[in-house]
């Protein structure tokens, strides 16, 4: 995913997959610095676990792209 603030995206990451066992880890960040992007890594049990995570991601405000 892809956002302005490390933070801020832990946070909605945080805010997607509630208690689940997670790996977040850094990918790399814009030339101009502006933007970092960061891999969620997790398992899930369903399409639409995945499709309810993606969704609730995708929404929140401090992502701008979720891949």
């Amino acid at each position: 995913m892809i956002g302005s603030s490390k933070e801020e995206l832990e946070k909605a990451i945080s805010e997607a997959v509630g208690d689940r066992e997670s790996l977040v880890s850094f990918s790399r960040s814009s030339s101009g610095g502006k933007f970092l992007s960061l891999n969620l890594e997790l398992v899930v049990e369903t399409e639409e676990d995945r499709n309810s995570i993606f969704a609730s991601l995708s929404k929140h405000g401090a992502v701008k792209m979720v891949l």
